[in-house]
């Protein structure tokens, strides 16, 4: 049975980009590789290192128990790991809890980023950077739509949120929408924010959804999440060119940040496009580099034209993080994190 001790976690540091097939990514390591199954594939494993071995990068995996799964995701949460193992890991509030352990996973860098803001209490100045006029009130965390607490170190789901998501698909029974991240002032304001880390923006294809799946065509979900949408203003949207790319995941965002707004009395929604500029610099002229805030606002109604703020993980350390002493820990993260082994953000200074 493949098992590991590793408890520690690797940074771009302590790794080396190399042939992921024949070698531990870790500096130095001269382990002799053993084989584990991974679905119907057989993966490189370094039980030195308790890292499984994918093409694109790695996992941590200390073994197939439950409490070898806990340590592992822990190993890659610097952040709130027991609070995320309490309330997350396996408790159906989550769609694939259980790959926050993948080093590529944007979940977890997404996990680590907010938590540790909310924590500090910094989350009102990453608001006011994108909201106008500025802001006062505390703002609350919501990830994949469940109510964040550290202090008390309970979740619950963010009612709005839920109100929304059975109102436009309550015959849905598999991947329902599940923002990355809300920011909320109850009542006041709503932010949802859609995270990429090393991935590009999904967009509507031309294929016939399974039972119970999220519509994939353009024209079926403009008709479910807009035309038949019962909270929202019709005023909203103009879709004027069907031939443009459709970036599906961003609206609907965009449907259920105007519809939580209004279910809660006001029309304060905004959406977020989060985004890896390092990756976008390196994946120039492919899908993960393409502009986005042109296409989105070419279907957004004038009066909400300003609604759409795109942002970058290296906007967030500049805004927020570089010059604050009590986010050190957050800044040594963004600047050490790996992605397939290598840098993951354009973060120097």
């Amino acid at each position: 049975m493949a098992k590991s001790n590793c408890t520690i976690s690797f940074f771009r540091n302590d790794l080396q980009r190399t042939r992921l097939s024949d070698h531990c990514p870790v500096r130095n390591c001269y382990a002799d590789l053993q084989k584990i199954s991974f679905g119907k594939y057989q993966l490189p494993f370094c039980y030195e290192h308790g890292l499984r071995i994918h093409p694109s990068g790695f996992v941590y995996y200390n073994g197939p128990s439950g409490s070898d799964l806990e340590i592992a995701t822990r190993r890659n949460l610097l952040f709130n790991g027991d609070y995320y193992i309490l309330n997350f890991l396996r408790q159906h509030n989550k769609m694939e809890s259980s790959r926050l352990c993948y080093e590529n996973s944007e979940d977890a860098v997404s996990y680590n980023v907010f938590t540790e803001l909310l924590s500090k209490k910094a989350l009102r100045k990453l608001v006011n950077a994108i909201v106008k006029p500025e802001i006062h009130e505390d703002v609350s965390l919501c990830l994949w739509g469940n109510n964040i607490n550290l202090i008390n170190k309970t979740t619950k789901p963010y009612d709005s949120f839920m109100k929304v998501r059975k109102e436009l698909e309550g015959d849905i029974t598999r991947f329902n929408t599940e923002p990355d991240i809300i920011l909320t002032i109850p009542g006041k304001l709503v932010i949802c924010i859609e995270a990429k880390f090393g991935s590009k923006n999904p967009i509507a294809k031309e294929h016939k959804e399974e039972f119970g799946e999220k519509p994939k065509k353009r024209e079926r979900l403009i008709k479910r999440y807009w035309e038949n949408n019962r909270i929202i203003s019709k005023d909203i949207f103009v879709f004027r060119d069907p031939s443009r790319v459709f970036y599906e995941q961003i609206f609907r965002n965009i449907v259920f940040a105007a519809s939580m707004a209004r279910i809660e009395g006001h029309n304060n929604w905004y959406v977020v496009n989060l985004r890896n500029q390092h990756v976008m610099n390196l994946k120039r002229g492919k899908p993960e580099s393409y502009p986005i805030k042109r296409n989105i606002l070419s279907m957004l109604n004038s009066k909400y034209k300003d609604r759409f703020i795109h942002l970058t993980w290296e906007n967030i350390y500049e805004l927020v993080v570089a010059n604050n002493e009590d986010l050190s820990n957050l800044k040594w993260y963004l600047k050490n994190k790996s992605l397939s082994c290598g840098r993951a953000f354009n973060v120097l200074r």
